[in-house]
């Protein structure tokens, strides 16, 4: 596995709301104070390391490659690199005058605890995460505080049009928009421990609510009365779909309908589908006077980071960094 950067800045809100409202990945849960490190007097947690190494084993483990208990041990030491770096150079963006945008971060965890019923389901799931809602100020606090610093340096990078011609005619599989059909969809549920009479009796429901399309009936009313899935109050309308997004056995069936055809009944572990083609996009590639100004901000952003990750290990080099992990105990691991 090539090394972990220096420095890395993420939209903290998107990944904790993965993070935190995930049943499916629980980590083995440090004291919620133990601390990994500590820079120039400041505390680097624990419990944000293992988050970040779950976060790895994750998304290894979607390509079917998980990691060896070695290999675990050598992203932790670069995660935990990456994070005191972060540290030091957040510490460095407040000396520089940079304050936190507090409206901004109340804003973010408003949007936050609206991924959730009720306040209380979203203070639930921050405890079962091992994370306090003090903690989770804090961590949005410092990278607004980044995202400011790394604002500034990229108002001071220049990226010329030849860079952004370069980037893009080598990079033109970026820029390509697979085929996608829009599609309308009524689900019928049925349960894997159902007996057969009860699977059949759901399966016979799903043959009439066909057969009534086919009549005439208007199937986005028909999806608003009788589909189990949750775009139901949409009539049904799933949006447009790239290949990729669904079950096989489904996108087998919806990849080859034409605009305004049916599909036949698709059985699934889950139930009954029943699909409607509404239209389709051939595959086309983005125009570059399209993507122009997207590359612009986009090299801007990636230099202004290479120029915070040089100056990170700078400063790396004159800070006071204690690390408290041994190694015995301080794997993050999915249970």
């Amino acid at each position: 596995m090539s090394r972990i950067s220096g420095f890395r800045i993420s939209a903290i809100i998107i990944s904790l709301i993965a993070v935190i409202s995930s049943a499916q990945a629980e980590v083995k849960k440090p004291p919620l104070d133990e601390k990994a490190a500590v820079v120039n007097g400041m505390p680097v947690y624990r419990e944000e390391l293992d988050e970040e190494i779950i976060k790895i084993q994750k998304a290894i483990l979607g390509y079917g490659k998980p990691l060896t208990v070695s290999k675990v041990k050598s992203v932790q030491k670069d995660v935990l690199e990456s994070l005191i770096r972060q540290e030091i150079l957040y510490q460095e963006s407040l000396k520089s005058g940079i304050k936190p945008d507090e409206k901004s971060i109340d804003k973010e965890i408003k949007t936050l605890i609206g991924q959730f019923k009720s306040e209380t389901d979203y203070k639930n799931a921050l405890n079962r995460r091992n994370i306090s809602p003090e903690m989770l100020r804090s961590r949005l606090l410092k990278n607004n505080v980044l995202q400011q610093y790394i604002g500034r340096l990229a108002e001071k990078t220049s990226v010329s049009d030849n860079d952004i011609i370069e980037y893009y005619q080598g990079r033109i599989e970026l820029f390509k928009q697979p085929l996608q059909v829009r599609v309308s969809h009524i689900f019928i549920r049925t349960d894997p421990k159902w007996d057969a009479p009860r699977k059949q009796e759901e399966r016979r429901k799903a043959e009439q609510i066909l057969k009534d399309i086919k009549q005439g009936k208007d199937f986005a009313v028909i999806a608003g009365e009788h589909s189990d899935g949750p775009t139901k109050t949409k009539g049904g309308d799933l949006g447009y779909i790239k290949m990729g997004q669904l079950d096989n056995k489904l996108e087998d069936a919806v990849f080859k309908l034409k605009t305004g055809e049916l599909s036949n009944i698709v059985e699934t572990d889950n139930g009954f589908h029943i699909f409607k083609a509404t239209d389709k996009k051939p595959e086309t590639v983005l125009s570059y006077e399209d993507v122009k100004e997207k590359i612009r901000q986009f090299l801007h952003e990636e230099k202004a980071k290479r120029e915070a990750d040089q100056q990170a290990g700078k400063l790396r080099e004159k800070a006071t960094v204690e690390i408290l992990l041994n190694e015995e105990g301080s794997l993050a691991k999915i249970q």
